[in-house]
């Protein structure tokens, strides 16, 4: 089969001799696999399962970037940025509650100069590879970007009338978005929204399905009615939200971080109706782990995430410098290795 006829068979709940996975690394470390291997061989072991084509990204918006005095730059919502190695919202655009004076970009102006001249490019050679394209920034991560993070959980407790307002024209927007990022032939939507932290939900559960739930089904509606599946990006402990996701029409999960969840636990629970991408840690196993334990690990994730199809492998978040190179390599290996 080709690589995206393995990722298809996951999605479709479906085991074959293969585990699909993703290996997201530095420049550094694809330096190091290098000269560990002697030359570039070893990106045969990666096979090319799946292909991004970018719609929006944290700063998508920064494709006219206006600068702005101590050396910050404004992008086309306004919001104000510090670039550098972790990028850095220095100020939001609305200092009050209100979206009197607010103006959202024109996303088909926005598509049309910066997205699709990309997109020929992005597609080159992917036909073999499982499309996702990727809409960072969901409902609660744009809005309270547009506020600013303290004001908007602020916002939450009491000034909700206005949240219902500024989430409404959020979901407006991202899925005019969608639509037009559904304009190119894809596999899977990638959205993120980091609305957990590794103790579970940021704002509660219940202003969850108040203000985020219905907005979640409408975007998965549009993905689904274009035939394609829909994946949802949450770091943290994403559990708290997952069932009422997977009644919006969440296919994915991605990132499945361990330290936060007993990803083994939810694969049990959930693995009928939700397949699962990611699991191996970035903050114990990855960096502090032997490479023994790595590969102890990507078994088991292998065998146990694995079963009954559903499961994409990775590490929750990419590989970071502190990961030692005798762990990647251990990943790359047991990862390309044919399933048990």
């Amino acid at each position: 089969m080709i690589p995206r006829d393995v990722v298809k068979k996951a999605f479709q709940f479906a085991e074959c001799g293969e585990t699909p996975f993703c290996l997201g690394v530095l420049p550094e470390h694809e330096r190091m696999l290098t000269e560990h291997y002697g030359s570039e061989a070893w990106r045969s072991k990666v096979k090319p399962y799946i292909q991004r084509v970018t719609a929006c990204d944290h700063l998508m918006s920064l494709s006219a970037p206006v600068d702005v005095p101590g050396g910050f730059v404004r992008d086309l919502f306004g919001i104000v940025w510090k670039i550098g190695s972790i990028d850095k919202i220095i100020e939001p655009p609305l200092k009050e509650a209100t979206l009197d004076r607010y103006r959202f970009p024109d996303v088909d102006g926005y598509y049309d100069r910066f997205v699709v001249p990309r997109w020929e490019n992005e597609l080159a050679g992917t036909t073999e590879s499982f499309r996702i394209g990727e809409h960072v920034f969901g409902l609660f991560e744009r809005s309270w970007s547009l506020r600013g993070f303290e004001s908007f959980l602020m916002d939450l407790v009491d000034n909700t009338a206005f949240c219902e307002e500024l989430i409404e024209n959020v979901a407006d927007w991202i899925a005019r978005s969608v639509e037009r990022l559904l304009e190119t032939p894809l596999d899977a939507v990638f959205f993120t929204d980091d609305y957990a932290d590794q103790r579970g939900m940021i704002f509660g559960l219940e202003r969850f399905r108040k203000l985020f739930k219905p907005h979640w089904r409408r975007l998965f509606d549009i993905v689904h009615r274009a035939g394609v599946y829909t994946v949802l990006h949450v770091c943290g402990n994403a559990e708290p939200a997952l069932q009422d996701l997977i009644e919006c029409g969440l296919d994915c999960l991605e990132s499945l971080q361990p330290e936060a969840m007993d990803i083994y636990g939810l694969k049990k629970k959930y693995g009928n109706h939700l397949r699962f991408w990611g699991g191996l840690g970035v903050q114990k196993m990855s960096p502090f782990g032997t490479s023994t334990a790595v590969r102890e690990e990507v078994r088991r994730m292998k065998r146990e995430l694995g079963r009954g199809g559903g499961y994409i492998l990775g590490s929750a978040k990419p590989f970071h410098a502190a990961v030692p190179i005798e762990n990647i390599v251990a990943y790359v290996e047991e990862a390309s290795e044919p399933r048990a």
